[in-house]
């Protein structure tokens, strides 16, 4: 996060340089693209993972995303390939999240901070992978909440 910040302030002084160089004052907007895509991306990127009463919460500053325990079907933490095809997505500084679509999984969704300790969720929707803290604990804490396990 913070060499992107530095990303931002090199290219805009980069910009300002440019600008009074050149004497063209559009180089002062050469960094705005840059910055307006990181702010996206950082909006929805994942930060935390709590399991609420209405289903598992995905929080990120673009607010609470709710995957609700009745449309999850398994769970489980096995290795699956992350490459796939995208419209809106990133894997990049923030993590791995949007929707995407592989041969092998089909449609599914990314929601991680880091693709080491991933969880699968299969929903009615296709898989959900999310990357809580600890897997393990997450999973396990996850089954006693879902209705098959009622």
């Amino acid at each position: 996060m913070v060499a992107v910040g530095l990303g931002v302030v090199v290219l805009s002084i980069a910009g300002v340089v440019f600008a009074v160089k050149h004497g063209d004052p559009r180089w002062l907007f050469a960094s705005v693209p840059f910055t307006l895509a990181l702010w996206v991306f950082g909006r929805f990127a994942p930060a935390a993972y709590a399991l609420g009463a209405d289903g598992v919460q995905v929080h990120r500053r673009a607010g609470v995303l709710v995957i609700p325990y009745r449309s999850i079907r398994g769970v489980d933490t096995r290795v699956r390939t992350l490459t796939g095809l995208t419209m809106f997505g990133s894997r990049g500084i923030f993590g791995h999240f949007g929707r995407f679509w592989s041969p092998r999984l089909g449609h599914y969704r990314l929601y991680l901070s880091n693709s080491r300790d991933v969880v699968w969720l299969a929903t009615d929707d296709g898989w959900v992978a999310l990357s809580p803290d600890r897997p393990q604990d997450f999973v396990a804490h996850l089954l006693t909440r879902l209705p098959s396990a009622q």
